[in-house]
């Protein structure tokens, strides 16, 4: 990735702090935490402030009940009254050096003294060579939101782990049969059955109708109408430059306060290694980014 002169910035260029990319449940936090602070802090993310939160239904991290939508209004209540700054915009380009300077996919230019990366997965992928076609006729990335049009219906969730259990919890009602289907051994988790195995052919003419499964060499077909795909979920970090360290799978790799291998560059979240994808995780995430963010500015 080409480096960007802070000179060809324009004057007018907003100046930051910190500038967070992705408001999920992480970021927002972090966001929140460092304005409550005195930090002139801008979250950035190219969808409506929420994340992962948008989509789930029921949330089990806490002793109040909350569902997803109505925690990240309150997240964004929160982040709004500490003075966080909130804008929209799809992130292409990270530059500089302390000052860094954001790059939006419209060409904004938003310069910060320090960055914390935020940004969570990508959806999910089987890996098909067919799923581009069942995009939105039976493969589906939001239980809470389609699960209502599978009323009655044999439906599948790929994946169980983090994100993926809550999901598979909120469809249970909602669907008729639920199946979880991830390489992991086999156990049932609230009822709800779960296969040893992957999926590896989707089929139906006209929208999905069953899918194969692959269970040690085994293969068998089994009645599904959706698929909600929570495996193959890529870190959404594409447009950072190839020297921020990262593991074998893309992960962001941080030490115990979010630091990354670039002075003033945090990570939280889903994005950064050894993420478990859990909420409570995501919020710690945002609180320990902030802190150490809040820190390395003192010295500065």
């Amino acid at each position: 990735m080409d480096g960007v002169n802070l000179l060809s910035a324009t004057m007018d260029t907003p100046s930051y702090d910190v500038i967070v990319v992705g408001a999920g449940p992480a970021g927002l936090t972090a966001a929140t935490d460092a304005a409550r602070a005195g930090l002139k802090a801008l979250c950035l993310d190219k969808l409506a402030p929420g994340g992962a939160l948008i989509n789930l239904g029921e949330l089990h991290d806490f002793d109040e009940i909350w569902n997803g939508p109505d925690m990240a209004s309150r997240m964004t209540d929160d982040a709004t009254v500490a003075g966080v700054e909130l804008g929209f915009g799809e992130v292409t380009g990270l530059s500089g050096r302390a000052p860094w300077v954001v790059t939006t996919a419209d060409g904004e230019k938003h310069t910060a003294r320090a960055v914390v990366i935020a940004t969570g997965l990508n959806k999910g992928k089987l890996g098909l060579p067919n799923e581009a076609e069942y995009e939105g006729r039976g493969l589906s990335h939001c239980a809470h939101c389609d699960g209502p049009l599978y009323a009655g219906l044999p439906v599948v969730v790929a994946g169980a782990d983090g994100w993926a259990n809550l999901e598979a919890k909120d469809l249970v009602g909602l669907a008729g049969q639920v199946t979880v289907i991830d390489p992991s051994p086999a156990q049932s988790t609230n009822d709800i059955p779960h296969i040893a195995g992957r999926i590896v052919a989707l089929e139906g003419a006209d929208g999905l109708k069953s899918v194969t499964v692959d269970s040690n060499g085994t293969r068998k077909s089994i009645p599904a109408s959706a698929v909600f795909v929570y495996v193959g979920q890529s870190p959404a970090a594409e447009f950072l430059p190839e020297t921020l360290a990262r593991d074998a799978t893309g992960h962001i790799v941080v030490d115990a306060e979010g630091r990354t291998s670039a002075p003033t560059v945090f990570a939280a979240g889903d994005v950064r290694a050894g993420a478990r994808q859990y909420l409570s995780d995501a919020i710690a995430d945002g609180q320990r980014a902030a802190k150490a963010v809040i820190a390395a500015l003192k010295k500065s």
